[in-house]
């Protein structure tokens, strides 16, 4: 399990992740299948969406949050995982991780990676409409791809993407992709045969009826009109996101100079 989702990428990237808000889709999750399924049903799907190479999200997000499966003799994805103060859990129920990070919450903790792809709340508070949400395997996978994506817009290589996935701090980045290479050229197909023999729970389908042609017409105008301002929205988070980041990651960098200073006799400004 891996701190998750804590992207920064060069100024040059703006521009594309801003493009990213443009390629939102409907989100809606497979139903019925149980949650050791849930991850990998929906990272299959938005590499499709996405054009994102087979089973590169899936791998992502067994290193987020896989833990083993005894049954199936794999690391599989969790949809009910959480990280914080440097400790990763995975609950049995969604009810159970959503208490766990209210619990963390009324404690002051803000820094909390969440869901099959870890997401950080802290630098990206506002990727989810709620934290119900953000335990939603669709919505959680979605906005995980939607900046992977943008990610691969900026470097033009999914390797390296995808080792911005954590960090662009090259140690953090370097040391991340080593990792990620093996799930995705191993484990994660692994993982994925592993699933194939996993069904849906059977569920009655609910039919819902057909509108009058006028009233279709009408609330199609509306989903665009819906789509739009959501398209401005994201945009304008995944922004906020990136500055989050970049903030964050220097400030490390600086404390660290500084330390380093110190332990040599200088002071903080090099004299």
């Amino acid at each position: 399990m891996r701190a998750g989702l804590r992207i920064s990428v060069t100024g040059a990237a703006f521009a594309v992740l801003l493009a990213v808000g443009a390629m939102r889709v409907a989100v809606a999750a497979v139903p019925g299948l149980p949650p050791e399924a849930m991850c990998a049903a929906e990272t299959a799907r938005y590499e499709r969406l996405y054009g994102i190479p087979p089973q590169l999200l899936d791998a992502i997000s067994i290193v987020e949050s896989g833990r083993w499966d005894a049954a199936r003799r794999a690391t599989l994805a969790w949809p009910w995982t959480i990280t914080a103060d440097g400790e990763g859990k995975f609950f049995p129920t969604k009810a159970e991780a959503l208490a766990e990070v209210r619990r963390l919450k009324s404690r002051g903790v803000t820094n909390i990676d969440i869901g099959c792809m870890q997401v950080n709340l802290r630098y990206h508070p506002e990727a989810f409409s709620s934290i119900e949400d953000a335990f939603d395997p669709a919505a959680n996978v979605a906005y995980a791809a939607r900046f992977l994506k943008g990610l691969y817009g900026a470097t033009g290589v999914w390797q390296t993407a995808a080792s911005y996935y954590h960090s662009q701090t090259p140690h953090l980045a370097a040391a991340y992709k080593a990792k990620l290479m093996k799930v995705w050229s191993g484990a994660g197909a692994s993982a994925r045969s592993a699933l194939a023999s996993v069904q849906p729970v059977p569920h009655a389908p609910q039919l819902k009826p057909v509108p009058p042609s006028s009233q279709r017409v009408e609330e199609m105008r509306q989903a665009w009109r819906d789509q739009t301002a959501g398209n401005r929205d994201e945009a304008r988070r995944i922004a906020d996101a990136y500055r989050r980041a970049r903030l964050a990651e220097y400030q490390l960098r600086r404390a660290r100079m500084v330390d380093a200073r110190r332990a040599a006799g200088l002071s903080s400004d090099g004299y």
